[in-house]
């Protein structure tokens, strides 16, 4: 994984596990964030990533660390 995607895959953690709400954002019952609105929500707080840039990182990640939902519009950590 090249170094921005690390930083984007430090950013998501830190979001999904800690600090959904620092972007205005709610986990749902089962953990997940919608993968748009995290993006469009990361965008107006500052932090320059894209919808394919968040799916690479879920696909690049050596550990599992994130999955996607099966329709593939919702992001957690597992």
């Amino acid at each position: 994984m090249n170094k921005r995607l690390t930083k984007i895959s430090k950013y998501l953690t830190f979001i999904l596990r800690h600090q959904p709400h620092s972007i205005g954002m709610k986990l749902d019952d089962e953990g997940y964030l919608n993968v748009e609105e995290l993006v469009k929500n990361a965008n107006a707080s500052g932090k320059s990533i894209t919808t394919e840039q968040v799916r690479q990182v879920v696909a690049d990640h050596e550990h599992s660390l994130f999955t996607l939902s099966d329709d593939g519009t919702r992001i957690r950590v597992t």
